[in-house]
């Protein structure tokens, strides 16, 4: 997840699939990481998997949002989904809830939306993932945690203390855990041995 969201290096998860007439048609994209089924990280993404992208035909969009074979392409999906999905503000991905940007009322909404969703980011997208990676990934995974464990850190204890939340402390207490159990990965072993 971006920085300076409340998906911030959360790792998570998409399938995709590319049928027989693929670029004429967009790929079916799934969304895994749901904790199991239980969690929906943003109105854009259910928690049956979903992804809501006008690109992916799973919304209507305006016009010119829609996958054109000639020129769209898979990066574009995953820009799509890094910027306009895993957002600052989630809350306003919510059709019609635009309107209460700014006021009151939708700034308190939305600071309990993105708490919620920060909550199951390191719950689901971090210790999740840590304790249980995606096959063929555990490598990948345990690499990024370990390279951005201080600045994660740094940026969950941020957020923490904006949220002032119980359970999100809680969270973030079984996140600090994990890194602490994290290890080099085998690539940074064999580089500093060979440097030795």
């Amino acid at each position: 997840g971006p920085e300076d969201t409340p998906y911030s290096g959360g790792c998570f998860v998409f399938d995709f699939f590319f049928r027989g007439n693929y670029p004429n048609s967009p790929p079916n994209v799934n969304f895994r990481t749901t904790g199991g089924g239980s969690v929906r990280f943003n109105p854009n993404l259910y928690n049956c998997g979903k992804v809501c992208l006008s690109l992916l035909g799973t919304w209507e969009g305006a016009q010119g949002e829609q996958w054109m074979s000639e020129t769209s392409t898979v990066l574009q999906v995953l820009i799509s989904i890094q910027s306009l999905i895993l957002c600052a503000e989630p809350y306003y991905n919510e059709p019609g809830f635009e309107r209460m940007y700014g006021t009151p009322q939708g700034d308190s909404e939305s600071l309990k939306y993105s708490e919620e969703v920060f909550r199951n980011n390191l719950k689901y997208a971090v210790v999740g993932q840590l304790t249980n990676p995606p096959e063929g990934f555990e490598d990948v995974v345990r690499a990024h945690f370990y390279m951005k464990r201080d600045v994660l850190l740094e940026e969950y204890e941020r957020m923490t203390e904006k949220f002032k939340s119980r359970d999100v402390k809680k969270q973030l207490a079984d996140v600090k855990r994990e890194f602490q159990k994290l290890e080099p990965p085998s690539a940074l072993k064999k580089f500093n041995n060979a440097a030795k």
